[in-house]
Formats: C-alpha cells, sequence, structure tokens
C-alpha cells in the first residue's frame, strides 16, 4: 500500500514558512501522513534562483498575512525592525533539536515564529534564540547546536537539496505519493489545496481547515 510522505523545507526568516508551518500541522493531523521538516537558508536558494525580492511587493504580502491571520488566528502582528536578519542560529538549533529531541521541534519552530511576528523580535543571535525557545528546551540546547559543525552541515545540505530541485522559495514542499510516481515540489503557504488534489484527498478552505482552531 503506498505511504505517502511529505518534505517540508522552511526558513525562519521566511514569514510564509511560518504560515505554511501551521497549515501544514493541520494537514499533517488530517491526512495522517508524516512531515519531514528540513530547515535551510533561504538567501542562498534566492540568491541562486537570481530570485531578487521587490520592496514595492512587501506591503501586498503583508496585508496577505494579516488576512490570513484574520482567517485562520495564526497570531501575525507584523514583522521585526530588523528584517530580514541572520536565522543561523535559530536554524542550527532547530536542526539540532530534529536529530536530539525531536519531539521539540515543531514546538520550538513555533516558539520562534512567535517572538518574530507576535513579540516583532527577531530571534538572531544566540541569547535571543535562548529566551524565545525557554519554555520548551534548556538554554544550553542552544549552545550545543552552535558548537556542533554538523547542524551548519546538515542545514548546507538542506540548501543544495532545495537548489537542486530548482527552488526559489520558501516554504519549498516535496510531496511523494509513495506509489512510485515522481514526487512533485510545491512552494508557498498557499498551495495545499493543491497539494491535496496531488494527493487525491479532499482540499479544504481556509475557514474549513482552521474551524475552531485555538494557536
Amino acid at each position: 500500500m503506498a505511504s505517502p510522505n511529505i518534505v517540508f523545507y522552511f526558513d525562519c526568516a521566511s514569514s510564509f514558512s511560518y504560515i505554511g508551518f501551521e497549515f501544514m500541522e493541520k494537514y499533517q493531523q488530517l491526512w495522517d501522513i508524516p512531515v519531514d521538516y528540513r530547515p535551510f537558508i533561504l538567501s542562498d536558494v534566492m540568491a541562486n534562483a537570481r530570485n531578487t525580492f521587490s520592496p514595492y511587493k512587501l506591503p501586498f504580502l503583508f496585508a496577505d498575512l494579516k488576512r490570513t491571520s484574520s482567517i485562520t488566528k495564526i497570531p501575525f502582528r507584523g514583522t521585526p525592525a530588523k528584517y530580514p536578519y541572520d536565522p543561523q542560529v535559530a536554524l542550527r538549533t532547530l536542526q539540532y533539536l530534529k536529530t536530539h529531541q525531536p519531539h521539540n521541534m515543531a514546538p520550538a519552530m513555533r516558539s520562534l515564529w512567535n517572538m518574530e511576528y507576535v513579540q516583532l523580535k527577531a530571534p538572531e543571535s544566540v541569547d535571543d534564540v535562548k529566551y524565545a525557545l525557554k519554555d520548551v528546551v534548556e538554554p544550553e540546547v542552544v549552545d550545543f547546536a552552535m558548537g556542533a559543525d554538523e547542524t551548519l552541515e546538515v542545514v548546507r545540505q538542506n540548501t543544495e537539496q532545495v537548489k537542486k530541485m530548482k527552488g526559489f522559495g520558501a516554504p519549498t514542499i516535496l510531496v511523494s505519493k509513495g506509489d512510485g510516481s515522481k514526487s512533485e515540489m510545491f512552494f508557498g503557504s498557499d498551495r495545499f489545496e493543491h497539494i491535496a488534489i496531488f494527493l487525491d484527498k479532499e482540499p479544504l478552505t481556509m475557514k474549513q481547515l482552521f474551524a475552531g482552531s485555538k494557536l
């Protein structure tokens, strides 16, 4: 019997990775499909794809985010004063948790994005990340993550995987039906209805998916 699976590539400094993560968590429960969260460096992928970001686009993106928040109740107040920022500490810490404390990875992702898009502070430094994760893990976890060369190496490997797929943004979502057919790449937090169709699942609207949701 086919066993579908999903690989969700994300960057902490990506607002649509945050929104896509919350959608993915809902669909993972609904579809009972394993999801492999992989941190990657969005700026490297965008540079590789020659994907330049127009400042004219930002007001439209943030308006979309606020509307999505009003429908889904995903918390979103705006972006930090320093945006974008260097997400290396956050990415490496999440990779460390994925390896050593996988049950804490998703809660840590949500806590980092809460600091960024609700508290409006960029989780850039070691101390920032420790504070963001104070209710999830012990502070020395961040030190362990930054002292382990393999955390950076795996994040770089994930980045190369997205480049190889000709990815150009975040989130990048690789979906396999598990039946031997070719996997398909999807981009963005608004592609889950397309993913549902690809997997022969019933697509849901935002209101249906988040009905009665408390995040």
